[in-house]
């Protein structure tokens, strides 16, 4: 399969104008196969009229309201309980502002609380039972060492539990609850949203690795569904669709994503989502939806166990098994959806990042009847929460206000209807009918034993995350008998054999150990020296050490890799 050539990021300085910025253009997208035509829309200054959609629909009133100025990029708004928001930076920091929307001074959450190289903050949920138990969880991405040219593998996001005290965030435990979803820099996804069901929705992208997302062992392409409990890991629901499965499918409550963005549910249970269509991925003929492909960026309504296509359709195309999206953009110009909210006016709502405007769909049941455009002169905009009868948005922008307040009319009988609870049969009334039951689809395929590729891949991230764990102990840790722990997708079931060695890959060994993998999925290793290995370790002169790992498969081609490091001696 080629490898993928690298398109310029959606939103990245160098873009194409033409896909990515100048004035704001309704992209009239092709016919969504079952699905009512998508509507246009016309431009005001920061709010705009309407066209093609019910004179009585709800809309945003007034001018966007300046809230406050966040350092760096504002990548998530969790309003507090009780008043105040909590906005996480992406670079890493969560700060506050209070009850009057005013920027608290200080962290609420600094970078550095979290134990690792943190290279972005993204997602941040507050628990259901916030208002008693203070709890949330934050999405994080962590970077690991470089990888060879065709392993786009540079890091890993995990999920940690924070808990809240006057204002302040502390990180509980010094280990994710939820981790092991790999990472390259740009495709993380990230969003995370609890449900009606109490359980935690989490958005992860494709790292663009086309045979994920199709891959219900990968946990990257998917929204994934887990339960938090107050304490311990995050686990799988048992009435997840793939529950019975082997590995990472426990998790999986979708699959067939990009780089999914946005997540919101109505008022009826329905779950919606935003995702980046492709940038010009050249993935071959196995993959055809990226095959070159440009724009199509999608709004959907997420099914339990639904597949979305990607990398095999995107756009309007379609094909047995997959689920359309409810909107797409065209090829042209493309929207970069950031996030997705309801509305109290009972429309839904995504900021968009290249087509820099707050779009607005008019919904009814599931579908979109209509949309139109608001806020269009501030630049990229990248979050949209409810918070009352108003939106709270974000912008991107260092340089003034990047935090506002959009205030929203109420909702119209026969408008849109996602701020409606369901109606139960017979009892009348304006709401939404219950939500109808998805149509019959295929769901992907059961894992199969990975490719002599994949087995490779996973080989080479799990010699790195040891190297990177060894790293962190430092030398003198390791001689006194400390044990690297790490949590990496097995290469596949079979014996995979861990050695850490002197200066080479047939230097001097320091120990080596020999588990055994019976299933698929992440697996934890630990590799500590021995007597022998520790005295071997005083005595060397040199600092190299070379992490080798040699994996035998039950069946197909075996794999060896090694990674060097240089062990300085740490306190500790």
């Amino acid at each position: 399969m080629p490898h993928r050539a690298r398109a310029v990021r959606r939103g990245a300085p160098g873009a194409r104008p033409d896909a990515r910025v100048g004035g704001w253009r309704m992209a009239l997208p092709r016919p969504v196969p079952s699905r009512p035509a998508i509507g246009g829309a016309a431009l005001v200054a920061l709010t705009v009229g309407l066209l093609a959609v019910p004179a009585a629909q709800a809309v945003p009133t007034g001018a966007p309201i300046e809230l406050a100025t966040v350092p760096g990029t504002p990548w998530e708004l969790a309003p507090i309980p009780g008043g105040g928001t909590f906005v996480v930076q992406r670079d890493g920091g969560i700060v506050r502002l209070d009850a009057q929307d005013r920027l608290v001074a200080g962290d609420a959450l600094a970078r550095t609380a979290i134990p690792r190289d943190v290279r972005k903050f993204l997602g941040l949920a507050l628990a259901p039972d916030f208002a008693t138990s203070r709890l949330a969880y934050l999405y994080v991405s962590v970077k690991t060492a470089e990888n060879p040219p065709g392993d786009e593998v540079n890091g890993v996001n995990g999920i940690w539990r924070l808990k809240e005290q006057d204002g302040a965030l502390t990180v509980v435990g010094s280990e994710p609850v939820f981790d092991g979803i790999d990472s390259d820099g740009n495709h993380d996804g990230g969003r995370m949203v609890f449900g009606p069901d109490g359980a935690l929705y989490v958005t992860t992208g494709d790292i663009h690795m086309p045979a994920r997302p199709q891959d219900l062992n990968s946990l990257n392409g998917k929204i994934l569904r887990l339960s938090a409990p107050a304490s311990g890991p995050l686990t799988a629901p048992t009435d997840n669709p793939f529950s019975t499965q082997a590995g990472n499918a426990r998790y999986v409550w979708s699959s067939g994503h990009r780089h999914p963005q946005g997540l919101a549910f109505d008022a009826a249970g329905r779950l919606w989502e935003t995702e980046h269509g492709p940038t010009g991925e050249q993935h071959g003929d196995a993959f055809p939806g990226g095959d070159g492909k440009q724009g199509r960026d999608e709004l959907n309504v997420i099914t339990k166990g639904g597949n979305y296509g990607w990398p095999l359709v995107s756009g309007t195309e379609t094909r047995p098994g997959t689920i359309a999206p409810v909107a797409v953009a065209g090829d042209s110009p493309a929207w970069a959806p950031g996030d997705v909210a309801v509305g109290a006016d009972g429309s839904i709502y995504s900021p968009f990042l290249a087509g820099q405007e707050l779009r607005r769909f008019d919904v009814r049941q599931g579908s979109v009847f209509g949309q139109a455009s608001h806020v269009q002169n501030l630049g990229r905009l990248r979050v949209a929460v409810a918070r009352g009868s108003d939106l709270l948005v974000t912008r991107d922008s260092s340089t003034g206000p990047n935090v506002l307040r959009v205030p929203l009319s109420a909702p119209t009988p026969g408008g849109s209807d996602a701020a409606d609870p369901p109606v139960a049969p017979g009892t009348g009334g304006n709401g939404p009918r219950p939500v109808p039951a998805p149509a019959p689809v295929a769901t992907p395929a059961a894992p199969t034993a990975p490719s002599a590729a994949q087995v490779r891949s996973r080989a080479r991230s799990l010699a790195r995350r040891v190297r990177t764990a060894a790293d962190r102990l430092g030398r003198r840790r390791l001689e006194a008998g400390r044990a690297i722990v790490v949590r990496s997708t097995a290469p596949s079931v079979g014996r995979t054999t861990i050695e850490l060695r002197l200066r080479s890959s047939r230097g001097t060994l320091l120990v080596r150990v020999r588990p055994r993998t019976t299933k698929a999925g992440v697996q934890r290793y630990v590799v500590r020296l021995g007597p022998t290995g520790r005295r071997r370790l005083r005595a060397a002169s040199t600092r190299r050490i070379v992490v080798r790992v040699a994996h035998r498969p039950s069946s197909g081609a075996s794999a060896t890799t090694a990674v060097g490091l240089t062990v300085a001696k740490r306190r500790g």
